[in-house]
């Protein structure tokens, strides 16, 4: 037992010296490229990505495996902001592997000077794209923003974002309860913190005020869809204001 035990060790430690000679002598067989949620999402797509690669003039297929700068692709690579993880490396099959996990955009965002966006799950910000927009919360906000350098940054590290951090957290809160997610899918918010939602059923328009107290607020309003909307009619009014603590004050159309 104890020499089987000792020849299996040796065995063991010698394996990597002999895949690490045998790789660094090995040329690379080519490129495959694997972008998780690639029939969701096409943030980045595999062309995108092969072009990246091609950009920066390293060669690759047959190239040495030794020779290949793998840290300088995966930073190329990783300079796709709408991918949450980047990782470039060689296997056993002696092919050169990039793996892409894109974002998961919960909210698209339209400011009022400075462009369309969208925030993940995480809080980050994300360049929109023309070929693919997934059906979400959309907020209006009455800011200044540049989403070219914000692209890739969280809404929770900056002063500049803070109201954005506040909608996202009520949006986070919509799309987690059923009622609200089928009811609500658009927002808007002034440049000092008041949201107005814009419900699919009536018209109207529900004002919120600050999103402090959002739980609370929403409560408010949905005891005033059960009990009074269908008795006064979903389209007698104007505007449902439930900023005010304990109070849910209409405007008749």
């Amino acid at each position: 037992m104890k020499i089987v035990t000792i020849i299996t060790g040796a065995a063991l430690l010698l394996a990597p010296v002999f895949i690490s000679t045998m790789t660094a002598d090995a040329t690379c067989e080519g490129v495959v490229i694997t972008v998780a949620d690639s029939s969701k999402h096409q943030f980045v797509t595999n062309n995108d990505i092969m072009n990246a690669l091609r950009a920066t003039g390293i060669r690759v297929t047959g190239q040495k495996i030794s020779e290949i700068p793998l840290s300088k692709l995966e930073e190329r690579v990783k300079s796709f902001k709408e991918l949450k993880v980047a990782e470039v490396y060689i296997s056993e099959d002696r092919k050169l592997h990039v793996y892409g996990n894109q974002r998961e955009p919960v909210m698209r965002v339209v400011a009022s000077y400075g462009g369309d966006f969208f925030i993940d799950r995480e809080g980050v910000i994300m360049r929109r794209h023309n070929l693919y927009t997934p059906n979400l919360h959309i907020l209006e906000i009455d800011m200044v923003f540049n989403a070219a350098q914000m692209t890739g940054t969280s809404i929770f590290e900056s002063d500049k974002t803070e109201n954005l951090a506040k909608a996202f957290e009520l949006v986070n809160y919509i799309r987690g309860d059923s009622f609200w997610n089928e009811m609500i899918d658009q927002l808007s918010m002034t440049r000092d913190g008041r949201v107005t939602l814009v419900p699919h059923v009536g018209n109207h328009t529900v004002r919120i005020g600050r999103v402090e107290n959002y739980e609370e607020k929403l409560h408010n309003l949905l005891v005033f869809y059960r009990q009074a909307m269908p008795v006064a009619g979903w389209d007698r009014y104007r505007v449902v204001n439930v900023e005010y603590r304990g109070q849910v004050v209409c405007q008749r159309r």
